[in-house]
């Protein structure tokens, strides 16, 4: 049987969270992916800066110097983010805010309990976090990473 004209190789889908998880949220789409976060009265969320797509009228945008980068002259030069976006739920009822990476990508929920409150991953993999998240820069000196070459 033919599939249909419209039909693409990767499908939009719906990720619903877990019940136990202490914010509700969805992950909508297929190649290009946002992730919308329900925040009851007094939630926040912590986003990368230009990463917010679209909020509920009662959500405040603060941004905030991350502590993290004390050393900060030289990660400005080298192009990491000195700040953070923080999205709070300032009103009476629930809001959302909808949150999507630059770039085509998709959007992969971690517990970080499960990996023992740390993960070594890409620069730029870091999206949004429920709780406070420390983002820092590490070397990996392996040997089978280092390429050689001549010229």
């Amino acid at each position: 049987m033919a599939a249909p004209f419209f039909s693409t190789p990767f499908q939009p889908y719906v990720y619903q969270s877990q019940q136990a998880a202490f914010i509700p949220f969805q992950i909508l789409g297929g190649e290009a992916q946002i992730v919308q976060i329900m925040l009851k009265p007094q939630e926040k969320v912590i986003a990368k800066p230009g990463s917010m797509c679209y909020m509920s009228g009662s959500i405040q945008m603060e941004n905030v110097y991350l502590h993290e980068n004390d050393g900060g002259m030289w990660q400005w030069l080298f192009g990491k983010s000195m700040t953070s976006v923080v999205l709070y739920n300032s009103g009476q009822n629930d809001g959302f805010v909808g949150i999507a990476a630059p770039s085509l990508s998709r959007i992969i929920p971690i517990d970080l309990a499960m990996f023992g409150g740390e993960m070594l991953c890409q620069p730029d993999a870091f999206l949004c976090s429920i709780n406070e998240v420390t983002v820092t820069n590490s070397v990996d000196q392996r040997v089978r990473n280092v390429v050689v070459g001549a010229e």
